[in-house]
């Protein structure tokens, strides 16, 4: 993951959260549980951060420059965190979000001047889905010979380096390197992975776990 620009503006205040002792958990089970404080990021999530790195990586390879426009599908918290950072790098963002997203997400992302285009809930296979119209959209716009990237934050190996690169090491350095398991729940994945890249590099003694309920897919592609 390389990226050439500086951390200026909302970019310097991305990343660098604290970690919290979870006094009631640590003192039943008699481990040091600590919970990293991801909510402090700007945009509420740690999606600020999976904004961050797909937005630099884009720009940085020239798929997308400074006025240009970058498309994505999301459930809300990583429209967000796009749209923070793409006002602050000249970027104007497109989001395609399902209709049974909550209306506090929906005014967040009209206030922070996204363009945003609701769609049924339908699966993913469906060529109605938020993600599927996202990726058509931007196939759309680009043939007609418009600056539109599609930043399909759910294949995109930025998502994945990006959290192996800078999210991990931050942790690492604030446990002193002392970590017995690492447990968060999943999105796109990107997280996750970049951690467990990280740590079976780093610490391979490390249990690495995703939180995920039956009848999830993550749980379905593990299980089944």
């Amino acid at each position: 993951m390389k990226t050439a620009l500086p951390r200026t503006g909302v970019l310097a205040l991305i990343g660098h959260t604290p970690l919290l002792r979870l006094g009631f958990a640590s003192e039943e089970t008699g481990c040091e549980i600590l919970a990293k404080a991801e909510f402090m990021n700007p945009g509420g999530s740690i999606k600020d951060r999976t904004a961050a790195f797909l937005l630099q990586d884009a720009i940085a390879r020239g798929a997308v420059s400074r006025g240009g426009r970058v498309v994505e599908g999301t459930g809300g918290n990583t429209g967000i965190g796009l749209a923070m950072v793409g006002a602050a790098l000249g970027v104007a963002t497109t989001i395609f979000m399902a209709e049974t997203q909550t209306p506090e997400k929906q005014r967040s992302l009209r206030m922070l001047g996204v363009d945003l285009r609701l769609t049924p809930a339908v699966p993913f296979a469906n060529p109605l889905n938020y993600v599927r119209q996202a990726e058509a959209f931007a196939a759309s716009e680009n043939a007609a010979g418009r600056d539109v990237h599609y930043l399909n934050q759910w294949d995109n190996p930025a998502n994945r380096e990006g959290h192996r690169d800078v999210t991990a090491p931050e942790l690492w350095a604030q446990v002193d390197g002392r970590l017995d398991g690492f447990v968060m729940a999943v999105g796109t994945g990107g997280t996750l992975a970049g951690f467990s890249e990280f740590l079976k590099a780093t610490a391979p003694q490390c249990v690495v776990a995703a939180a995920d309920p039956p009848g999830a897919s993550v749980y379905h592609w593990v299980n089944d």
